[in-house]
């Protein structure tokens, strides 16, 4: 007795389905590892103590539409919350740079330069992202920004930083050029 070769496709189709099914479920399982966080961020402070701590997903999405206004105002472009992302987790290394090349850019510097824009009250989140944006411009006007951009790099090396799939491009590449980084 042979078999109709439309059950054997049909077989075939119900099984490559299944396998698909599997292997979505399985895609999202690997998403799963920390749900609803955009990064998990581990580092060592200047005083040799390690630190962790997560930026939400929500979290990245609100200050990305509270700059997004604050540059749009502004005649700038909306900010991403991948680029929010990347500028929070690497705060510390930011930091630690500013540190090591004298460059000051406080948090009530950078509300200030905020709500000279648009008197609003922001986030303390949203007021991170916009110092690292000045102290990253505060790095392109040093006389050598590439030795600073080189120990970027070493800085951020030596961190660990865990991105949800969705922010996997969310990279250390603030540094690595010339271009100067402006919100509005």
């Amino acid at each position: 007795m042979t078999r109709p070769t439309t059950s054997l496709t049909r077989r075939a189709r119900v099984l490559g389905a299944g396998a698909a099914l599997l292997l979505g479920v399985g895609a999202l399982a690997g998403c799963s590892a920390h749900p609803g966080q955009a990064a998990v961020v581990n580092y060592t402070d200047a005083d040799g103590v390690p630190q962790t701590f997560t930026i939400s997903e929500q979290e990245a999405q609100e200050v990305a539409e509270e700059l997004s206004e604050y540059s749009l105002a502004s005649g700038g472009e909306e900010v991403s919350s991948a680029f929010v992302v990347t500028a929070l987790s690497d705060m510390p290394a930011v930091e630690q740079l500013a540190a090591e090349f004298d460059i000051e850019v406080s948090d009530a510097d950078a509300l200030a330069a905020l709500q000279a824009q648009r008197d609003i009250d922001y986030s303390p989140a949203a007021v991170d992202v916009f110092r690292y944006v000045l102290i990253a411009n505060e790095v392109y006007a040093l006389d050598n920004p590439e030795a600073a951009s080189a120990r970027y790099q070493e800085l951020v090396s030596a961190m660990s930083i865990k991105y949800s799939p969705r922010y996997q491009s969310a990279d250390a590449w603030l540094l690595q050029d010339d271009t100067q980084v402006q919100l509005g």
